[in-house]
């Protein structure tokens, strides 16, 4: 997998675009539940995608996937080529303002998101920087349109998230000055998930990551500098969060084949 940072303007609202591609039938590692949201763009042979339901990504189609408690299964089918944008945590709802809610464990195509003309001129391009590009100036167009200044949130959840605040969710509802409820309502909003249910996963990613850029699997330690009690209570998330334990998952085929290990464009 290959990768481009956003334009500063966007970087509050995209972690990155990634790109996958391969001239033959070739695997594409698993989706776990996570926090954002990906735009998938397939310029390849057909996708098949595996979750709750399954469903066809044909070539010149853009899906939106938002695995929050499925992990999704990507198949191929032939020559691969997919370009996606990786919305952060709060991003999608920000820009769109569509509901997390909704799109949670769920893949819907993009045809009401994405304009036709748009996506006519991102076939027609042969150049991947020019789609990315392309893209961008979408983006930014959205985000010139943008009249939420609701910065409150967004921020506490890159608090939780990106920033791995240690005070937790405690503080932060304090800090923002609101009811449970109303903290709640909003944090699903934007995320899909309650806020405890997103911190767990954010806690999960953080170890993963952590082990896949080691290329280890020495979890242990990790593990508990990551807030697990024990041995027994990572193992226990590891399999809820990837279907299968960390002593068969952490393999050299993962520590190349995944999400985390990126080369830059």
């Amino acid at each position: 997998m290959r990768q481009i940072t956003p334009s500063p303007l966007l970087s509050p609202y995209i972690a990155h675009f990634w790109l996958w591609e391969h001239s033959n039938l070739s695997a594409l590692p698993n989706m776990l539940p996570g926090t954002g949201v990906e735009l998938l763009l397939n310029f390849g042979d057909e996708l098949i995608i595996e979750a709750t339901q399954s469903a066809r990504l044909r070539f010149g189609e853009g899906m939106i996937l938002c695995p929050r408690k499925s992990l999704m299964r990507i198949h191929t089918t032939g020559k691969t080529k997919v370009l996606s944008i990786r919305f952060r945590s709060a991003g999608f709802f920000t820009l769109f303002g569509m509901p997390l809610t909704e799109l949670s464990d769920k893949f819907c195509l993009t045809e009401n998101l994405l304009p036709t003309s748009l996506l006519e001129q991102l076939i027609n391009l042969k150049s991947d920087i020019a789609r990315v590009n392309l893209l961008e100036q979408w983006l930014l167009q959205k985000l010139s349109k943008m009249t939420n200044s609701d910065t409150a949130l967004p921020w506490a959840i890159d608090e939780i998230y990106y920033q791995h605040n240690n005070h937790g969710i405690a503080e932060i509802k304090n800090q923002l000055k609101c009811s449970e409820r109303t903290f709640q309502r909003k944090f699903k909003l934007f995320t899909g998930v309650d806020a405890k249910y997103f911190e767990r996963t954010a806690r999960f990613q953080a170890t993963l990551k952590d082990l896949l850029a080691a290329q280890s699997n020495k979890y242990i330690t990790t593990a508990l500098n990551h807030g697990y009690y024990d041995q027994a209570h990572f193992i226990k998330e590891f399999k809820y969060f990837t279907q299968t334990t960390p002593s068969e998952y952490l393999v050299e085929n993962n520590f190349t084949l995944n999400y985390y290990s990126l080369s830059s464009w």
